[in-house]
């Protein structure tokens, strides 16, 4: 899992003289935040998928009378 840094306020400020931090260091970790969210997202809807494919194989193997449908 990716740090969040800390930005100190002084550096904060976008000012055009004696500005730390550049504006594409904020966008990058706000990108590197969805990025994180998304992985997340995706995560819990795989293995959602996975539940669900399994409780279909075993309602078709007990009620269907057949194979699973992958063996």
């Amino acid at each position: 899992m990716a740090s969040i840094r800390h930005i100190p306020a002084e550096a904060a400020r976008c000012g055009p003289a004696g500005s730390q931090v550049a504006p594409t260091s904020l966008v990058d970790a706000y990108f590197e935040a969805q990025r994180a969210q998304w992985e997340a997202l995706l995560s819990w809807q795989r293995s959602l998928a996975t539940c669900g494919k399994d409780l279909w194989e075993q309602w078709a193997v007990r009620y269907a009378g057949g194979m699973p449908i992958d063996g």
